[in-house]
């Protein structure tokens, strides 16, 4: 039994530097969603309060495109506006933050956007 408890407890204690960073907990567009054109915004959220460091937005073909700076602030959610319109197909957001703990988290999102459809 004691050698049970002492598995569970290195087991534990190996997990919680995993949980120390502050995690992606939202996004829109979502990860491996289709978006309606024309898209306007990115916004990410995430599990706590973080600097966003980095963000880059890139068609299929790797061609980067126009976003707003990323601010400054230290927050939970982020929003930067898409500043060219971007035409239907595949895309890939790229990010990186620092959490309060010092720790740099990233990621990336891929998306779609699909092409609108004239009546």
């Amino acid at each position: 039994m004691k050698h049970l408890l002492y598995v569970v407890l290195v087991t534990a204690g190996l997990a919680l530097p995993v949980y120390a960073h502050t995690p992606l907990t939202s996004s829109q567009p979502a990860a491996g969603s289709t978006a309606a054109a024309p898209l306007k915004e990115i916004v990410l959220e995430f599990g706590g309060d973080v600097r966003l460091t980095a963000l880059a937005l890139a068609d299929a073909g790797g061609k980067q495109k126009k976003v707003a700076d990323v601010p400054t602030a230290i927050a939970k959610k982020f929003t930067l506006a898409v500043l060219e319109e971007l035409a239907p197909g595949d895309y890939v957001v790229t990010w990186r933050a620092v959490g309060a703990d010092t720790h740099v988290v990233t990621g990336e999102i891929k998306f779609s956007v699909a092409a609108t459809h004239s009546h």
